[in-house]
């Protein structure tokens, strides 16, 4: 099954754009889609949402069961 979520406004990310952050569970649903799905890397997902590369890898590495 494949989840689907909102495309960002012109890829801004939402902290700049002035939007509340993301509620972790959708932070971890985007971040997998987006690596899964559009096959893009740790940095340019980091930027569409505004968020750090390291969480980034984090949220992929614990999506695999490995230990960040």
């Amino acid at each position: 099954m494949r989840f689907s979520a909102p495309p960002l406004s012109s890829s801004v990310p939402s902290s700049v754009a002035g939007a509340p952050p993301l509620s972790r569970q959708v932070l971890v649903e985007r971040v997998l889609t987006i690596w899964l799905h559009e096959n893009r890397g740790t940095h340019s997902i980091a930027t569409e949402l505004g968020i750090d590369e390291d969480e980034v890898c984090k949220i992929i590495e614990q999506s695999e069961g490995r230990r960040p």
